[in-house]
């Protein structure tokens, strides 16, 4: 919208616009004296400060807020923690009780092989029978190597691994299985 000062302005208006110092800048002591005067009557509120010139109730809470959010953080982290130990206890103490049932069925089935092997030890069957008695055997002596690394202290798996060495055949290509741990990362 466009406005056409001549025709909203009297002569007299004019003139008198016309008088006024447009160079002229008011003083800052004029500008001064206008804010105290605005806020002494309350028209103007008081200049507000950084964060660090406010009032000490709102530090102390800003404070407060800050130690309680990282107790909650440290407490939950404790919480957390234990809660998964406790977690990978339980489910350890469960995979080994898992793994000894485990041990148990294959000492068993491995039982029940030998048992069902030696009713048709007969003449007909008689390289059959000494296959399986080497296969037993080397799974016998394989076993006997995983009780020396999980009880190597056992006087029971001390001995069986002694009576193996020594009815073992001379290390050559039919000597019994090289034992080694390996760890997979």
């Amino acid at each position: 919208m466009r406005h056409d000062a001549s025709t909203e302005l009297t002569d007299q208006e004019r003139a008198a616009f016309a008088a006024l110092d447009r160079a002229g800048q008011p003083s800052r002591m004029l500008e001064e004296r206008t804010v105290g005067l605005l806020r002494e009557r309350g028209l103007l509120g008081r200049r507000r400060r950084a964060w660090f010139g406010m009032r000490p109730g709102l530090v102390a809470a800003a404070a407060a807020a800050v130690a309680l959010f990282a107790s909650g953080v440290v407490v939950g982290q404790w919480f957390a923690t234990r809660t998964v130990v406790a977690s990978v206890a339980a489910a350890n103490h469960e995979s080994a009780m898992q793994l000894a049932a485990t041990v148990q069925r294959s000492g068993s089935a491995y039982v029940a092989a030998l048992a069902a092997l030696a009713q048709v030890a007969d003449s007909a069957n008689g390289p059959s029978v000494d296959q399986g008695r080497e296969a037993a055997l080397a799974a016998l002596y394989a076993a006997v190597g995983e009780l020396m690394v999980l009880a190597p202290d056992d006087p029971v798996t001390v001995a069986l691994r002694d009576l193996f060495e020594r009815s073992a055949p001379a290390r050559g290509t039919a000597g019994p299985p090289e034992i080694r741990n390996v760890v997979w990362f």
